[in-house]
């Protein structure tokens, strides 16, 4: 065998390597992709924008992992990690700066506690799949209930939030009504099921007018309160706005990332609030 014959490569081989080489670039590709698409969500998530058309944070996991992937063997491939860099940016500014406190207090309105109301309205916050408060409907019964206890009004009214999970309907009134038997207040109401502070300010207006009440205290969430005290009196109602106290975000002191972040969120949420119900003349 000649010298030169001998050093011929193998085209067997050397093809093989090649297509593992090509395979293993495109398994990093995909893997890359799939990263950075649920980098992406989880950014986008730690804003809070999903809350704004009513989606989980569990919604875009899957799909934004899907998508970062599908495009990772695209000309498209630095989407994801150029959208994931963008929003991390601001998640940092937000969360370790404190541009978002300035923001916050437009969305609270506090009114004077009044010395009698007809009754105290505490609007729903939400329920968990087990039919349990959440912190924020928490925070707003609890007002509500000192509110009674001293003296503000004779009755404690619930608007009434109703929620089906797998099959399993559940309501938050069962644990509004436990907090009130652990403070033993006797006039205590419920509204029909509601699910918007539209549909909330409908049917507590529908209870005044029977009831011939003509002041009602309202407690909700801080960030909640402007919007939900101006839709009530666009429905009719003299209303005193007491927000309730805040324990899942330390609003009063935005010291930390997390409470910043959050207050981020909901002051996204109430900004496309307010923009809608002012398009639908609800406000």
């Amino acid at each position: 065998m000649s010298e030169k014959g001998g050093s011929s490569p193998d085209p067997a081989i050397y093809g093989s390597a090649r297509g593992q080489s090509s395979k293993s670039r495109k398994l990093e590709s995909i893997l890359f992709g799939t990263v950075a698409g649920a980098a992406a969500w989880m950014m986008i998530d730690l804003l809070g924008a999903p809350h704004i058309f009513g989606v989980g944070s569990d919604a875009g996991l899957i799909p934004f992992s899907i998508a970062g992937a599908i495009l990772a063997l695209t000309r498209y491939r630095a989407l994801f990690p150029s959208v994931s860099f963008v929003f991390l940016c601001v998640v940092i500014v937000i969360g370790y700066t404190g541009v978002v406190s300035r923001a916050m207090d437009r969305f609270i309105r506090v009114d004077a506690v009044p010395t009698a109301a007809d009754a105290v309205v505490v609007l729903s916050g939400g329920l968990t799949a087990d039919g349990y408060l959440s912190q924020q409907g928490l925070d707003r019964t609890l007002k509500g209930v000192t509110l009674v206890e001293d003296g503000v009004a004779p009755v404690l009214l619930f608007t009434r939030e109703n929620r089906t999970a797998r099959g399993v309907k559940s309501t938050n009134a069962g644990d509004q009504l436990r907090f009130v038997r652990l403070a033993r207040l006797d006039r205590v109401l419920t509204t029909r099921p509601v699910k918007s502070t539209r549909d909330e300010a409908l049917a507590v207006a529908d209870v005044a007018r029977h009831r011939g009440w003509r002041r009602i205290a309202l407690v909700t969430s801080p960030f909640h309160s402007r919007r939900a005290c101006a839709t009530f009196e666009h429905a009719g109602l003299t209303v005193s706005c007491i927000p309730s106290d805040s324990r899942d975000v330390a609003i009063k002191r935005l010291v930390y990332p997390h409470d910043r972040l959050v207050a981020f969120g909901l002051w996204l949420y109430e900004t496309a609030g307010t923009l809608r119900y002012r398009q639908m003349g609800w406000i």
